[in-house]
């Protein structure tokens, strides 16, 4: 199977990391190119064994799947450049934040197309991606594609119209946590921790929380309930997060994000269409 990535960042990278370590997948033939970065191709081809375009430019020629991997404000001026060098009989794959599927297959027509919404954590192999298709893409290659995306995590196959929502909520999950953590941190520290302290509590806190919610399947409610006792430490903690507005502040957040994410997609389609 022949697949061709267009864009050499670092999700470029994390995807075909966890690609090229599965021992689950078939054998894959994978191939990369990019606008201007030569360093990030050569530091590619020499970690994970792919080749590039400008070595094999009859790559295209038989590609079963194109990966665009642009950076999204990217995609307005390569879309024109890359259209006529994309075979007829290929799958497009996008991981473009934002860019829905009638854009692309408005643009890409009549050819088959895959939109994935992976996160950065995909580097670990732990991301959560999210799958959604045009009308052109067969079973056969959603199974396919899912089977690829596994290597890097979780995958959930979504009708497109939620794809802004999950860009919001998975794509950029990662940052709250992390935003999240920082300032469990630095409350940890304003009450004597050391930073290697603090970091090291609230990192297993985090993980014991996920690892609780995975393992035991109930619901977050649930096991928040049974860690707050009546007149405890853990109401009174919850009990100041919500009067200073945490329930509002993260709901804002994802639905402000959502409607970034539109207005993004949206730019990309209006340069498109000039």
């Amino acid at each position: 199977m022949n697949i061709v990535f267009f864009g050499a960042g670092s999700m470029a990278e994390a995807i075909i990391s966890g690609w090229t370590a599965s021992p689950t997948l078939p054998p894959l033939s994978i191939c990369v190119t990019n606008k201007s970065d030569h360093e990030a191709l050569i530091r590619l081809k020499e970690t994970y064994g792919v080749s590039l375009v400008s070595d094999s430019p009859e790559i295209l020629e038989q590609a079963d799947y194109i990966v665009l991997a642009m950076k999204p404000k990217d995609a307005a001026e390569a879309f024109p450049l890359i259209k006529n060098r994309i075979p007829k009989n290929s799958t497009i794959i996008s991981v473009l934040a934002g860019i829905d599927i009638d854009t692309l297959s408005d643009f890409f027509t009549n050819q088959p197309i895959i939109r994935v919404m992976p996160n950065t954590s995909a580097t670990i192999g732990k991301s959560a991606t999210a799958i959604s298709h045009n009308a052109l893409v067969t079973d056969t290659s959603i199974q396919l594609i899912s089977e690829l995306f596994r290597t890097i995590g979780s995958v959930e196959v979504v009708k497109d119209q939620m794809m802004h929502a999950v860009t919001a909520l998975s794509g950029s999950g990662p940052a709250y946590i992390y935003y999240v953590t920082e300032l469990l941190e630095r409350a940890a520290m304003e009450h004597g921790f050391t930073a290697e302290e603090a970091r090291a509590l609230v990192l297993q806190t985090l993980d014991g929380a996920v690892s609780m919610m995975k393992e035991t399947k109930q619901e977050p409610a649930t096991l928040r309930k049974r860690v707050t006792s009546p007149g405890g430490t853990t109401e009174a903690g919850l009990k100041a997060m919500a009067e200073c507005g945490m329930e509002h502040a993260i709901l804002t957040g994802i639905d402000a994000a959502t409607k970034q994410s539109k207005v993004l997609g949206q730019n990309v389609k209006d340069s498109i269409s000039r």
